[in-house]
């Protein structure tokens, strides 16, 4: 072998040495950098602050798949949909910036605007994430049925309101 060949000495390679602890230091830190924006996510707006699922204070996940933060009961039925979202913990995980730039685009009201967009609160309420199963059927007419999203055509047959326009979507 040639001298200074790269051969696997002290520094070459995955923890080999000082320019090891370097690359893994700075990405440490861009780690902390795109964890602390989540976190700013959900101090700066208010809507965030509440479950996007069933409006319970303080909020511990995001759901990666839709972009919206919510609480631990909720992150566990997310996890049980079909297909399983994709939820993460906001102080036990790390976050690319893809990830908080996808969630600084999203958040809770623009979920609002596409999941539930058709939603009324007069007719429905949120479920309370204590009742697991109150919640899975919740979320499931809400994801896979995609019951209340504005874009989904409705399913035959339509309920009409007066005037001839569709009902605001009660969920049960």
């Amino acid at each position: 072998m040639a001298a200074g060949g790269g051969g696997a000495g002290p520094g070459a390679g995955p923890g080999g040495g000082p320019g090891a602890r370097r690359g893994s230091a700075n990405r440490d830190a861009e780690a902390e950098v795109w964890c602390r924006r989540v976190r700013e996510l959900v101090s700066a707006v208010p809507a965030n602050r509440l479950c996007f699922e069933c409006g319970q204070r303080g909020v511990t996940y995001v759901d990666i798949s839709v972009g919206s933060l919510v609480c631990t009961g909720c992150s566990g039925a997310l996890r049980g949909l079909n297909p399983p979202h994709r939820v993460k913990s906001i102080s036990m995980t790390t976050f690319t910036e893809a990830e908080v730039l996808f969630l600084q685009e999203h958040g809770n009201e623009a979920c609002r605007r596409v999941w539930l967009g058709t939603f009324d609160p007069r007719t429905s309420l949120l479920p309370d994430s204590c009742d697991p199963q109150k919640l899975k059927e919740f979320l499931q007419e809400k994801y896979e049925k995609k019951r209340c999203d504005p874009l989904t055509p409705p399913t035959p047959p339509t309920r009409m309101g007066s005037g001839g326009s569709p009902m605001l979507c009660p969920l049960f």
